[in-house]
């Protein structure tokens, strides 16, 4: 009796519940490949587990106060808050950095590493300098803690044992104080770039850091000059394709311009269009993504609402094979999401009007995007 070959079989035939059981072992990004196959198998998808995807965009994630209420994030993909059972118990701590999912916060004399999936918390060794204004983690094993006063620039560095899990002491070096002023932008934090952490003044100019060289602190570059746009908020990032850009907003959200540094001539060049881009910023880490959704393209998004979401899921925050998403409590009645925009400002690059200002919009305090997608 011959072998039935793989090609003999009706796959299509397979039950349901076999079909659930087999999406239960397989990414959750791969779930609508899966029900593109055939009636049957998109069936089984839409009778399997129900979870939102965490990394379709970036999430703002946010607290009314450290310590006293769970962590929400707020997606603009679905105009939606996601509660966790989680509460971050560091009282009067303030969140300055994500990093995939790392969380850094900062309180006087201390800096706590969160690790968003678990909940650990680890402490690094307490600092004895003046409080950092921006915090940088690599996401690997170094932390840097930056201070400016005066146009005075100051900087710590702690670096982690991987192996045993433990954070080294600070070790702090400052800029020449006869060197000329720098205004360190208190909109953003410090952007790692080529193995350089770059710091951005609040009209232009760049001040560089190179770890290798830790002794020498921040060197201030002579060039990029000033921004020649007006702006009351600056926000430096890091482009996918490893560029420095700098997106400037203006008196109450208008004008906004992007410039990008041309790293040739060392000058701040103004950028016409995102190509599909999209910039979250407005906190103190701003993100740059790629996103397939057709009315996000092109966009800069900001932590304000016109209409504050009131839709409250409450979920838990899982990873499966890298993927993150929200998996809704049981007893949650999920709603099929028509994907037709957000209450969030924003404002498409190159269009023709001027963006809408920052009159009867909310804005939400105490925020930080969240990137967790698996790039």
């Amino acid at each position: 009796m011959e072998a039935t070959t793989w090609q003999e079989h009706d796959w299509s035939s397979l039950p349901v519940d076999v079909l659930v059981r087999i999406l239960d072992h397989l990414r959750w990004s791969s779930h609508p490949s899966f029900g593109l196959v055939c009636r049957q198998w998109q069936s089984a998808r839409a009778c399997a587990p129900f979870f939102y995807p965490a990394w379709i965009t970036p999430l703002l994630l946010y607290n009314t106060d450290v310590g006293i209420t769970n962590v929400r994030y707020y997606s603009p993909y679905y105009h939606k808050n996601f509660e966790i059972a989680c509460t971050l118990n560091i009282p009067d701590a303030k969140i300055v950095c994500a990093t995939a999912q790392h969380l850094t916060l900062c309180r006087e004399h201390l800096i706590l590493d969160a690790q968003l999936l678990s909940g650990d918390v680890l402490e690094l060794p307490k600092h004895d300098g003046p409080t950092f204004d921006s915090v940088v983690y690599d996401g690997v094993r170094t932390m840097l803690g930056v201070h400016s006063r005066f146009g005075w620039l100051e900087i710590g560095r702690s670096i982690r044992n991987n192996e045993i899990d433990v954070w080294g002491e600070w070790s702090y070096t400052s800029s020449d104080c006869d060197g000329p002023c720098f205004w360190a932008s208190q909109d953003c934090n410090p952007v790692l770039h080529d193995g350089f952490l770059y710091l951005l003044d609040r009209d232009g100019p760049l001040a560089v850091y190179d770890e290798r060289k830790h002794d020498e602190g921040f060197n201030i570059l002579e060039k990029p000059g000033s921004f020649i746009f007006e702006h009351d908020d600056s926000y430096l990032v890091k482009s996918d394709h490893g560029e420095l850009m700098a997106v400037l907003i203006g008196h109450r959200g208008t004008p906004v311009n992007i410039v990008k540094l041309n790293e040739h001539t060392m000058e701040w060049e103004k950028v016409e269009d995102l190509k599909g881009w999209t910039l979250f910023t407005g906190t103190l880490t701003t993100t740059m993504k790629k996103t397939n959704v057709k009315w996000m393209q092109n966009k800069v998004f900001l932590p304000r609402f016109y209409d504050w979401p009131v839709d409250t899921v409450h979920v838990d925050l899982v990873q499966r094979e890298g993927d993150v998403a929200f998996v809704p409590k049981s007893g949650h009645t999920t709603q099929k999401h028509s994907h037709c925009g957000t209450n969030m400002w924003s404002y498409e690059l190159g269009q023709h009007e001027e963006p809408t200002e920052f009159w009867a919009i909310e804005k939400m305090d105490y925020s930080i995007w969240v990137d967790f997608s698996n790039k």
